[in-house]
């Protein structure tokens, strides 16, 4: 038995702690589903035999009207009592209808009132105890238990149609069709003792949720429900479009059978073998393909090979409408229906939250069942009957409707992922930020008469963007703002939301804050009309506060506008104020005004001052240098502004003035990058002043560079594209480099788990062997443990970062705290969600890895090491070496010499020759500091 088990979650991928459960699932589900297919067929031939095929439209139509109504009523109960009441009153209900119906069959009593009574318990059996089944299913199983299970559990339901239609044609002709019911009365009946089997099973931690709040009851109307969710709305679409194709197709297969075939007990065993078979066809797809289908494809595409192939055999039977022909179409129906179709379906229902959906998933099941069914009777009767038209019209009429269907699936493949998407944003307290332009207009205006100087400023940097006009009076209302800096920002940015020039703005150029007084200057250098008449009095002043900022804004406007240097002789100006650079006879802030306007002079006459003031002492007098040493875009300054990167107080102008070199500046990045013992703070600097340039040749490089570091440099630079990305709605990495790119980093994290988890072994049988383990040795161990697991971290995000250039960055970041979750349910749902997005080359790749997410490296479990093919200890050592990061590659040199064991020469020569001369120099650092501790 214990060989049986064992084989059966090997074939099936069932963990040993689901076997059970999952097992009991599928016995109940072939009891009740064996019980309906003993039933059906025996009533589907006592119906047709004294109602006649005609009647059939009418029992549709009576058949939804009742199951709306019982419908109805289950729900106020469901509202009042628990759903473990429900489910095991409904199955005793039902035991004890079928088995008076089983007397009344056995002693003959039969009339049309009955025939019609017990059509109609039959078809509210299918929806109604069917469905409990699966909304039981939902509450026990999560999403991606769901996707290993559903098909295995779903085999137990096609083996019981296939054994209760062959029992039915094989035994009807001795038992009759009333013990036959009765037997079915008994299946039912022992389905309430196996479902407190799997309550109890499900509430001992088989699963991983919370089962009892799982089986919560929203209070509101199923209708309201379902018309506030277009998930809902659209799954209800599906399944009803879906219920009105197949019963038309099941009319033509009933129609066309009982033209043929006249004899009630030759109808019954037609019937009984035609279902059996289907289900044989069924259980076949059921075990050999539905989990495949699920796993690799997405819901839209295991949704739509349905309908897509009940079309092509319409148009078939269009053209030749034979018996044959119409068995094949109710083949397909009835065989994928309730295989990969009915598993894609019930997927469907997973993400919605588990009150809603044990309020709404019955309903669905059975009212729009039923109203379904309703619809298919009338088209039957007024198209056939009222109309009179020939029986092809509804052929037509099922290509017609399954191209509705198809275009449901895809509205409701939209909305299943965007509940998965709002669950983790949800979750996870994620800002979702959409806002349109007004709102933007109307959240401006806010801050701008409440918000903080940082914020105001923020939005009206925001201004150039937009068509601001509308807030122009809030703008100009905030030059009278206490603080300085909202000014200049608002004097700069004035321009977008009025053209009249404001003549208040030439009082600010006697403040004494610097930026509020240049941005003063270009001002009225912009409106000459303001100060065509003084401004040469400016740069006259004998002020020199008052000369040189005047001096400042004509260099800077004059770059646009070169007829500005022409008219006030810049040029002259520059050089009779150079020599007072020289003389060092000015305050600090002219002198730093003049320097930078040194920049803007076209000519190279002034470098050597400029050079002077980037090594000047004063950090004021040095930024100043680095802006004139951008203005002038003189390549002899590149490398001298590179070599100041160091210097964390610069870094701001040198970026901005770096910036100003454009590409010219990659090639001397790149070899300032590839200088020896260059360390990683420095190698993120330079990459960051290559995202800073934002140019496609510099991300390249960016990118280039980014593959040379250690993982925890890479991680930085990734997030770097990730925000360019962000910002460009095209990403520069073709699809091909794209997913060559994923595969090595997907190779990388797979190594860093597997060293992982061999060191954890490792660790594990040291603790066995050798009994206590010294404390600097744990210690070692732990050390380079948690390094890994910071790598493993770092790589899952880099790996995301990738998938952001050919995805929707926003879509990919909600994906990816999902991931990161410590909340198991955020983990699952970004899984699927992943699943909906990803195309399968990448879903192939990228799953097994997903599986297995950092958050579960964290785990003192070792249930991974089953899917984890594990390093021997030479193997590991090789491997750690290899690990491109310098903290993984200190701690395994530390714990090397606590063993006191050496690198041997084999491994290094098996490393490429760049890591292997890293690793030589890890050593010989590692032992030079241990000389120095000692000495």
């Amino acid at each position: 038995m214990k060989q049986l088990s064992q084989l059966i979650s090997k074939i099936f991928d069932i963990k040993k702690k689901e076997l059970s459960i999952a097992l009991w699932m599928q016995l109940y589900l072939f009891l009740i589903i064996g019980a309906l297919l003993v039933v059906k067929p025996t009533i589907n031939a006592l119906f047709l035999s004294t109602a006649g095929a005609d009647d059939l439209s009418f029992a549709f139509i009576l058949t939804a009207i009742i199951a709306v109504i019982i419908s109805f009523s289950y729900h106020k109960l469901l509202e009042r009592f628990s759903l473990k009441l429900i489910i095991k009153s409904t199955l005793w209900f039902f035991a004890i209808c079928f088995f008076l119906i089983g007397i009344l069959v056995l002693l003959n009593v039969s009339n049309i009132f009955l025939v019609y009574t017990f059509y109609l318990f039959v078809g509210i059996y299918a929806l109604l105890v069917t469905s409990q089944f699966w909304v039981l299913a939902n509450v026990v199983f999560n999403i991606r238990e769901a996707k290993r299970l559903f098909g295995f559990i779903g085999a137990g339901g096609i083996a019981g149609g296939i054994a209760g239609g062959y029992l039915t044609s094989i035994l009807v002709p001795w038992t009759g069709n009333g013990l036959l019911i009765i037997m079915a009365s008994l299946m039912i009946l022992s389905c309430s003792f196996i479902y407190r089997k799997i309550r109890k099973l499900s509430h001992k931690g088989k699963v991983k949720f919370d089962v009892r709040k799982r089986e919560e009851v929203s209070k509101t109307p199923s209708i309201q429900l379902i018309l506030d969710s277009k998930h809902l709305t659209y799954l209800a679409g599906v399944i009803g479009i879906g219920v009105i194709v197949a019963k038309l197709v099941d009319y033509e297969f009933s129609y066309l059978a009982s033209e043929r075939i006249k004899d009630p007990m030759e109808l019954a065993s037609f019937f009984g073998f035609w279902f059996s078979t289907f289900n044989i066809i069924s259980l076949a797809l059921q075990l050999l393909v539905t989990k495949k289908f699920l796993e690799h494809f997405n819901v839209d595409t295991n949704l739509m090979i349905l309908p897509v192939g009940i079309i092509a055999c319409a148009l078939l039977l269009f053209l030749v409408p034979e018996l044959w022909l119409v068995v094949i179409l109710k083949g397909l129906d009835g065989s994928l229906k309730q295989s990969l179709h009915k598993s894609a379906l019930e997927l469907l229902a997973l993400p919605i939250p588990s009150d809603i959906k044990n309020k709404t998933k019955t309903f669905i099941d059975v009212v729009v069942d039923s109203l379904a069914t309703g619809m298919a009777g009338l088209i039957i009767i007024f198209v056939i009957k009222g109309l009179d038209l020939p029986n092809y019209v509804i052929t037509i009429s099922i290509v017609v409707l399954s191209i509705v269907w198809i275009a449901l699936v895809f509205k409701v493949k939209g909305t299943y992922l965007s509940i998965f998407k709002h669950s983790i944003e949800k979750r996870e307290k994620l800002q979702k930020v959409k806002t349109n332009y007004a709102t933007l207009l109307s959240n401006m205006k806010i801050i701008f008469e409440t918000g903080g100087s940082e914020d105001i400023i923020t939005m009206l940097n925001k201004i150039p963007d937009l068509d601001a006009t509308a807030i122009k009076n809030q703008v100009v209302d905030l030059l009278n703002h206490p603080d300085d800096k909202v000014k200049a920002a608002v004097i700069n940015n004035i321009d977008y939301v009025s053209t009249k020039p404001i003549a208040e703005i030439q009082d600010f150029i006697y403040n004494e804050n610097d930026a509020l007084i240049n941005a003063s200057m270009r001002y009225l250098l912009r409106h000459e009309d303001i100060s065509y008449q003084f401004f040469e009095n400016y740069l006259d002043d004998e002020d020199e506060s008052i000369s040189t900022a005047a001096l400042l804004a004509l260099a800077q406007v004059s770059q646009d506008n070169p007829l500005l240097a022409e008219k006030y002789n810049l040029g002259l100006r520059i050089e009779l104020f150079s020599n007072e650079i020289i003389g060092n006879e000015l305050q600090t802030i002219e002198m730093c005004r003049l320097i930078e306007v040194l920049g803007y002079a076209s000519t190279d006459n002034y470098n050597p001052i400029i050079k002077k003031f980037l090594n000047h002492p004063n950090i004021k007098l040095q930024s100043a240098a680095i802006k004139a040493a951008g203005h002038t875009k003189d390549f002899e300054f590149l490398s001298l502004l590179l070599g100041h990167l160091n210097n964390e107080n610069l870094r701001k102008p040198l970026f901005k003035s770096i910036k100003k070199f454009g590409n010219r500046s990659i090639e001397l990045i790149e070899q300032s990058f590839h200088k020896k013992n260059i360390n990683s703070k420095h190698q993120v600097v330079l990459l960051n002043l290559l995202n800073h340039l934002k140019t496609k040749k510099a991300t390249r490089s960016l990118l280039k560079l980014a593959q040379l570091c250690d993982i925890s440099v890479k991680k930085q630079s990734f997030e770097m594209l990730f925000g360019l990305r962000k910002q460009e709605s095209k990403s520069l990495l073709k699809k091909k480099k794209l997913m060559q790119l994923i595969d090595k980093e997907s190779n990388l994290y797979k190594d860093l788990i597997r060293s992982y988890w061999s060191i954890k072994v490792l660790q594990r049988s040291i603790e066995t062997t050798e009994g206590i383990v010294s404390l600097p040795e744990k210690n070692t161990l732990e050390k380079l443990l948690n390094s890994i697991d910071q790598c493993i971290t770092d790589q899952l995000e880099i790996i995301f970062h990738l998938l952001s250039q050919q995805y929707n960055p926003e879509d990919v970041f909600v994906a990816y705290k999902g991931m990161t979750s410590e909340e198991t349910v955020s983990r699952l749902h970004a899984m699927e969600y992943l699943n909906g997005i990803l195309s399968r080359n990448l879903k192939n790749l990228l799953f097994p890895l997903f599986e297995l997410e950092s958050s579960t490296i964290n785990s003192d479990s070792f249930e991974f090491q089953e899917k984890i093919k594990l390093f021997d200890r030479t193997r590991l050592i090789g491997k750690l070496l290899l690990i491109p990061e310098k903290a993984v590659l200190e701690s395994t040199v530390q714990y090397l010499d606590f063993k006191n064991e050496k690198i041997s020469v084999s491994i290094l020569s098996n490393l490429p020759p760049y890591r292997a001369k890293v690793v030589s120099q890890a050593i010989q650092s590692f032992h030079q500091r241990k000389k120095n501790k000692i000495a």
